[in-house]
């Protein structure tokens, strides 16, 4: 697959291609349904697949101050994207010329001129442009004026309950990953870089990997996890995950670290993937620091035993 970030950088097509629009985040069983129903399109028709969206959500250029979190980082992203048979992965930057774009012209300069769109899909609530203004009625207007067909799709519903990307959101900031991840049809991967802490469970002796976050993605709700760690190098991990405000120890701040197990080799500076398996138990506040390294001796036994039923092939299937 190939991956343009940034209109300009798009190669002139020579033919028609079929456009899937979204924001993608998540890559979730909604997103899926799209980009597949056009892989269909594009295959019967002999053109190719290109995926169509932006570097960012638009609030957090208009609106940053109530701007989502992410659910995937844009690699995450193009990856998933990639499994599903796009050929071409445009990222439009949405910046202010983008945003006061009119629907008039993002249909003719970017879908037409630049995607060359002979077919495009998209979810039914899907809008563009200036104020929102373009949006499926309008692009079934415009038809016939511009040769091209379009396809909407209803959401997808787990339960009952259509998926969205916030209601993803919502399950992974309440600790629910196992909701979250039914939603989104693969594993949510958290991804931070290992930074140096204040080497608390160093003192306790159980040295953890602190990790700083990529790209606003999303945080699970504070507490203790089980996790499946992937490294750089492709090895996986298990290990016992802390989120949260360490109210033990006075002024610490919010931190997420890692105590790999059975690992001990320098991490500083590397990128992890994080798979949260279980949820252990909330945060808790301890008279001391000699009953913190009890629990944490407890939180390290259970995430043993609690993954311990999965071979280390298993585990690496799971990313």
């Amino acid at each position: 697959m190939r991956i343009f970030t940034g209109l300009e950088t798009v190669t002139k097509y020579s033919h028609c291609t079929t456009v899937a629009i979204g924001s993608f985040d998540g890559v979730h069983l909604g997103h899926k349904a799209l980009i597949r129903r056009a892989a269909v399109d594009a295959q019967r028709n002999g053109r190719p697949l290109v995926v169509f969206t932006f570097d960012r959500h638009p609030a957090e250029l208009l609106r940053p101050d109530v701007a989502p979190e992410r659910i995937t980082t844009a690699a995450q992203r193009a990856e998933l994207i990639g499994s599903l048979g796009a050929d071409d992965l445009v990222i439009a930057r949405f910046d202010p010329a983008l945003a006061e774009m009119d629907r008039e012209l993002f249909l003719q300069s970017v879908l037409k001129n630049t995607l060359f769109a002979s077919a495009i899909v998209e979810g039914k609530d899907f809008c563009f442009g200036h104020d929102r203004a373009g949006d499926l009625e309008y692009l079934r207007s415009q038809q016939k004026r511009l040769a091209y067909v379009v396809e909407a799709l209803d959401p997808v519903e787990v339960d009952s309950v259509p998926v969205s990307s916030s209601r993803i959101r919502e399950r992974i900031a309440s600790g629910d990953i196992a909701g979250a991840e039914k939603l989104l049809g693969h594993p949510y991967l958290f991804k931070g870089t290992v930074i140096r802490g204040q080497q608390l469970g160093r003192q306790l002796g159980y040295p953890t990997a602190n990790l700083s976050r990529h790209e606003r993605q999303i945080v699970p709700a504070d507490g203790v996890y089980a996790v499946l760690v992937r490294c750089h190098d492709g090895r996986v991990v298990q290990g016992a995950c802390s989120i949260g405000w360490r109210p033990t120890v006075e002024g610490a701040g919010r931190s997420i670290e890692i105590y790999l197990l059975d690992f001990n080799e320098d991490l500083y500076g590397q990128d992890l993937e994080v798979r949260f398996k279980y949820r252990l138990r909330e945060e808790l506040k301890f008279a001391s620091l000699e009953e913190l390294k009890v629990q944490i001796e407890a939180d390290v036994l259970l995430t043993r035993q609690v993954l311990s039923s999965q071979s280390i092939w298993e585990s690496i299937s799971t990313f």
